[in-house]
């Protein structure tokens, strides 16, 4: 099993997807680089949130009350991992497996500096997305290639 290590200053342009041999991921700066999947899959997510979005308020339980955070789109969906759309920034989503109600951020890559899209870093194991109802800092530690 060998990963496909991206490092120093690169900056894809138009269409590509890179693959890794057997069983190994796509990493950039040591990193694994965060991939696209479907809003509230049954497949893993990519993180957790610290708290449920509390919509409706108590005493009233809230209307999705899961945890779990799925990354569904890139702003540049143009590189691929393993045909999974890599992410560069994008929309995530909280809640419940095939619910996922709340809509949240996914913030500029603090993990990877150098490895870009568009000029637009790749996120990576470790960057963080903001759940937008409460504004939620989420850890992704999933990189779901």
């Amino acid at each position: 099993m060998a990963d496909l290590l991206l490092s120093g200053v690169l900056d894809f342009q138009g269409t590509v997807d890179l693959i890794a041999d057997a069983g190994g991921h796509v990493k950039a700066n040591g990193l694994e680089v965060l991939v696209e999947v479907p809003r509230g899959a049954a497949e893993k997510s990519h993180g957790v949130a610290p708290a449920p979005v509390p919509i409706p308020p108590p005493p009233a339980n809230p209307s999705d009350a899961g945890l779990e955070v799925w990354v569904f789109t890139s702003f540049n969906s143009t590189v691929k991992a393993g045909g999974k759309a890599i992410v560069t920034q994008g929309m995530c989503a909280q809640g419940d497996v095939g619910r996922a109600t709340w809509p949240g951020m996914v913030q500029p890559s603090t993990g990877n500096p150098g490895i870009t899209v568009s000029s637009v870093a790749m996120n990576v194991v470790g960057d963080l997305g903001t759940i937008l109802p409460t504004g939620a800092p989420v850890p992704f530690t999933q990189h779901q290639q």
